[in-house]
């Protein structure tokens, strides 16, 4: 699928074993947590909607998101975001019933600093709506958002987010560790 931002090609393609190196690589410049292999590993899997974009052939961005439980996000026990997955869990065992709603839980959204403001990011943010869209079981999209990263939080409410409540002690071993729950009610 490609678009134009100024008369210059942005692609974008769905993260598979042949390019997840690329999300490697980018979300070690644009975030301050570590993802495990595992994490990793499960973005080319069911339940995942990731995707990687490219401006003038160069990887400048990329998200990552899950189809989990509805109200999951909501859950304390989830927080510890930052790295290990914290929460990060399967969609189905056969313990657990299929629930009658899901949320998309937005685990990573970053453009790499020299390509923010050209509108890439809202283009990776609403290929993941129309995705979300197009689920009838899925109700809301959420994310956690540090709570010092102004700009982020200008972002995502500019785009419809609204924030929920804080969450203290979300991230392990990052200052502050505290994050907002933010949401984007789509029925």
């Amino acid at each position: 699928m490609g678009m134009t931002v100024s008369g210059k090609a942005v692609e974008f393609e769905q993260v598979d074993a042949l390019n997840i190196s690329k999300v490697r690589s980018l979300n070690s410049v644009l975030f301050p947590v570590h993802y495990s292999s595992g994490f990793y590993k499960s973005l080319t899997q069911g339940g995942q909607f990731a995707q990687l974009c490219t401006f003038q052939g160069k990887y400048v961005g990329t998200i990552a998101c899950r189809r989990q439980r509805l109200g999951f996000a909501d859950t304390p026990a989830v927080g510890g975001g930052g790295g290990g997955g914290g929460g990060f869990h399967g969609l189905h065992t056969s313990a657990v019933a299929v629930p009658e709603a899901y949320e998309l839980y937005m685990m990573t959204l970053g453009v790499l600093a020299p390509y923010r403001r050209l509108g890439i990011g809202q283009m990776l943010l609403a290929n993941a709506v129309s995705a979300a869209e197009q689920d009838p079981l899925i109700r809301r999209i959420v994310l956690h958002v540090k709570i010092d990263n102004d700009d982020a939080l200008r972002f995502y409410h500019k785009h419809g987010f609204a924030t929920i409540r804080l969450v203290e002690r979300y991230y392990k071993n990052i200052e502050p560790p505290h994050a907002y729950l933010l949401e984007y009610r789509l029925r």
